[in-house]
């Protein structure tokens, strides 16, 4: 009997060594990462570009930040978790009172919609698209109209660094 007990000991040293080895079993990570990428990223953050002058910050498992310091800007995307709902659905579903104006566009394959509520010095924006099957929103607050084409093309790069689209969604303006 002790003879069993030591085989299955070893069996179970054996078995963590090699999952340890091939990095599928993270004993000091409590976090979900994505084990594909072997970086202890998440999947958000590994499917995220690195943008000049930003520095990118994992908020969460569903979250990363983009900081430029010299324009005091924070840009912040989203990975929603609601990919069943299509995303013409969602946008439709916001209080359209919320925001003072908004725009549609195509970027590399996806339609992106812009929502807008405008102050007198900046604005907030609120960027919603589904790259590859998966919704996100980009967030942006208090963007000087200085600065707008500066924020605007960073959020089309990270858009466009994630792709082309798969999926054809049929999403329409509302």
């Amino acid at each position: 009997m002790k003879k069993l007990y030591a085989l299955l000991v070893i069996l179970i040293i054996a078995y963590i060594g090699v999952n340890v080895a091939a990095d599928n079993l993270h004993l000091n990570d409590s976090n979900a990462t994505d084990t594909a990428k072997g970086k202890g990223e998440t999947a958000v953050n590994a499917s995220l570009p690195s943008l000049d002058s930003f520095n990118k910050t994992q908020i969460n498992d569903t979250t990363v930040s983009y900081t430029d310091p010299s324009y005091n800007m924070t840009i912040y995307v989203n990975k929603l978790d609601n990919n069943s709902i299509p995303l013409s659905d969602i946008v439709n579903g916001l209080n359209k009172g919320d925001y003072t104006s908004n725009q549609t566009i195509t970027e590399n394959g996806a339609t992106t919609y812009f929502l807008y509520n405008e102050g007198p010095d900046s604005y907030n924006a609120d960027i919603y698209f589904n790259k590859n099957k998966q919704n996100y929103l980009i967030k942006g607050t208090n963007i000087t109209y200085e600065n707008s084409d500066y924020f605007i093309s960073h959020c089309k790069s990270i858009i466009s660094s994630m792709g082309p689209d798969d999926s054809s969604s049929g999403i329409s303006r509302w």
